[in-house]
């Protein structure tokens, strides 16, 4: 396991103690501290407009236990920023606010991944949970090609490349992070759906194969939690696996909120048979808070 505190280190040599506890739900902790996120910007409104919470919110899933923190730039675009009335220039500094703000939270405690959001999350109407085939190779590269320079120029310890439906969306970026950053360590994560697809409809077995380069571990979020073992099971990668789901509720994409919340997902057992089934690094997405963070890290600690 990793130690209580953590000299600045590779994802590598973390990898290598065994483990890794991730972090939860920004957006969560972020409603808990009595914030509306109920905008098209998500959490990223907060970096602009509340930077202090969103260190708060991060800082809290350390003292839990949470080893690597991912940045508050997941529903940062250029488009998303266009629509809400604010300039690519905004983006540009918001994208690098999130990896300082999250390695002031994380101290010498945790490492930083910066939250690479797919390209569904900028329409903000749930498309990230539906996919959108009818969005050419081109358009995903010109939507993610800048945003992806100003994170690495950030200086993050890795990327989450995460909640993608689409697996040429996956390829895209990767062949992006190989131009933009050589040997820059990256998960691939991906929401799923029942049948061992993802939801924009590949099967997860053909995602996870794919991983390549400087891809460390490949894997889901927010995804349903009843749906991790099957998906692990059917599927064989060159990497560890990355398992954060949600909670097991419904997303309302008029709303931007979350229905029909599941039962608690982070039991010992839970999270012990993710790891034994190839789950190298473990933590939570949507409704997850601290505390489900804290669950992991005891499970782990067992």
């Amino acid at each position: 396991m990793a130690p209580d505190r953590l000299s600045p280190t590779a994802i590598g040599d973390l990898l290598a103690a065994g483990p890794v506890v991730l972090d939860g739900g920004l957006s969560t902790a972020l409603e808990e501290r009595g914030h509306d996120l109920s905008t098209s910007l998500w959490s990223a409104r907060l970096v602009r407009d509340a930077p202090d919470e969103v260190r708060a919110a991060q800082a809290g899933f350390v003292e839990a236990g949470a080893r690597v923190l991912i940045t508050a730039s997941y529903q940062m675009s250029y488009s998303g920023y266009e629509a809400a009335g604010l300039t690519a220039a905004q983006c540009d500094a918001d994208l690098l606010a999130t990896v300082r703000i999250a390695r002031e939270a994380a101290g010498d405690r945790a490492l930083v991944a910066a939250s690479v959001g797919p390209y569904g999350a900028a329409r903000a109407d749930g498309s990230e949970y539906t996919g959108y085939p009818e969005v050419p190779r081109g358009a995903l590269r010109d939507f993610h090609a800048r945003r992806l320079e100003h994170l690495v120029a950030a200086g993050p310890d890795l990327l989450a490349v995460e909640t993608l439906p689409e697996l040429r969306e996956a390829e895209v970026v990767a062949s992006l992070v190989d131009e933009i950053a050589p040997g820059m360590p990256y998960w691939l994560s991906f929401s799923a759906t029942t049948g061992g697809r993802l939801t924009g409809g590949a099967p997860f077995a053909e995602a996870a194969a794919s991983a390549r380069g400087s891809c460390l571990a490949v894997g889901v979020n927010c995804t349903a939690p009843a749906l991790v073992d099957e998906l692990l099971e059917g599927a064989s990668a060159p990497v560890p696996f990355v398992v954060y789901p949600n909670s097991g509720a419904r997303y309302d994409p008029a709303g931007k909120t979350w229905a029909d919340a599941g039962t608690p997902v982070f039991t010992a057992d839970t999270v012990r048979g993710w790891v034994e089934r190839g789950a190298a690094l473990v933590g939570g997405c949507c409704g997850t808070s601290a505390a489900g963070v804290a669950a992991v890290a005891a499970a782990l600690r067992r």
